[in-house]
């Protein structure tokens, strides 16, 4: 796939791109507009002390292909001092009159990105991060918020998730909050909008569970999917070993961008990712297994609808495509609730003697089409980082270009 023309003419000369940060590099998302530069994204440290960083570094006009591995390609061309680490941000999804940012950690943050009209490093134009808002729901006291997603949409709307069970709806022009609510029974790790949706977005926490709500009724919710029970061992040196059941957290999920029926998860400690289709809530349809350690971080391609990344403490990066998996367990359910139609339909013509039996064969066939199993699906492309993966984001304007970041280093990788 070759890579689109950009507004400054300029696309990456090299398969892995580089970046050296001073700190441990976590929250990564690439800007959505091209006006002010191609390949440019932002990068949250994270620091377990009150030290920590948001940069903004650009692919350098000057970088080489024919230099070493090791080379900086992106250089900072902004940065701003945070106290704690961003655990998610993300830039205004339309390009607006004024470039916004945000990030989430103890509050919410707004900063506009400004340009200086000066020249820094790696001959990059220079810009300024001012931060706009800091938005909080209490003044007494902030609950850390977990993650955010703004909506595509409707630009002034940013949804938050937070610790203390609930996710907030942002009006990010008032600078104000429009709606609250407690979404989960414990924390909430993660939030996400529904494609191409105003008002439905969906939660994952740490009871288990991956929630759609409504803004529109929020009276009500849907419970799309509970995490399996895991078997947890018992304290080191207790005698004898007793083990307890426990539902894992889910901590991340991410919709997909292309097609708004899936949804993809994964739970604490576990090494696998689930995809859900918001038609069959209850079941995964299906599990990608593929890593040898916890995944940390998935996204879904902007330009295909079964494509999907993750990566993880193994230091792998896997990107899976589900299109065949997809294809045959619809076909399998098609079958089977064309079956189940059928024996109804022979049923009401069938003598009083044989409909029991017609019947028990139309409810086995709707049981079968509601009861497949996950499938299973293989890697198609992997990757292997020098340490364990905390993050990636996938660049929507030039679908071929994935980032992740591991340990101080961020690398923008061609699929």
């Amino acid at each position: 796939m070759s890579s689109p023309y950009f507004a400054d003419g300029l696309s990456p000369r090299k398969e892995i791109c580089n970046f050296f940060s001073t700190q441990p590099a976590y929250s990564l998302a690439w800007s959505r507009r091209d006006d002010r530069g191609a390949f440019r994204m932002a990068v949250g440290s994270f620091v377990e002390e009150a030290t920590n960083s948001l940069q903004v570094i650009q692919l350098s006009p000057h970088h080489d292909a024919a230099a070493a591995p090791e080379c900086a390609d992106f250089g900072v061309v902004a940065s701003a001092s945070v106290d704690y680490p961003l655990t998610k941000v993300q830039w205004q999804p339309t390009a607006g009159r004024v470039d916004l940012l945000a990030g989430v950690g103890a509050a919410l943050h707004i900063w506009e990105c400004e340009p200086t009209g000066e020249m820094g490093e790696l001959g990059l134009p220079r810009s300024r991060l001012r931060e706009r808002a800091q938005l909080t729901t209490r003044a007494d006291y902030a609950a850390p918020i977990t993650s955010l997603d703004w909506n595509s949409v409707d630009p002034r709307l940013v949804l938050t998730s937070s610790i203390d069970t609930t996710c907030t709806l942002w009006d990010v022009e008032a600078q104000q909050a429009k709606t609250q609510l407690i979404a989960h029974d414990r924390e909430v790790f993660d939030v996400s909008f529904v494609a191409g949706s105003a008002d439905v977005f969906v939660s994952a926490g740490a009871d288990g569970s991956v929630r759609m709500f409504d803004l529109r009724a929020l009276e009500h919710s849907t419970i799309l999917y509970e995490a399996p029970a895991a078997v947890a061992p018992s304290r080191v040196g207790s005698s004898p070993p007793r083990h307890a059941a426990f539902t894992p957290p889910l901590l991340r999920l991410a919709c997909n961008m292309v097609d708004p029926n899936y949804i993809a998860t994964f739970a604490l400690d576990s090494n696998y990712v689930t995809v859900l289709d918001v038609r069959s809530p209850g079941a995964a349809v299906g599990q990608l297994v593929g890593h040898q350690a916890p995944v940390h971080a998935l996204a879904w391609s902007p330009a295909s609808a079964t494509q999907l990344c993750s990566a993880g403490a193994d230091s792998r990066v896997l990107v899976w495509d589900m299109h065949q998996a997809l294809a045959s367990r619809q076909h399998t359910q098609r079958q089977a609730v064309a079956a189940a139609a059928q024996a109804k339909h022979l049923g009401r013509l069938s003598k009083p003697g044989d409909a029991s039996s017609i019947h028990a064969a139309a409810h086995a066939a709707a049981a079968q089409a509601m009861t497949l199993q996950p499938a299973a699906v293989a890697p198609s492309l992997t990757y292997a980082a020098r340490l364990p993966v905390n993050s990636l984001a996938w660049l929507q304007s030039s679908p071929e270009w994935i980032s992740i970041a591991f340990g101080n280093t961020v690398q923008t990788l061609r699929l």
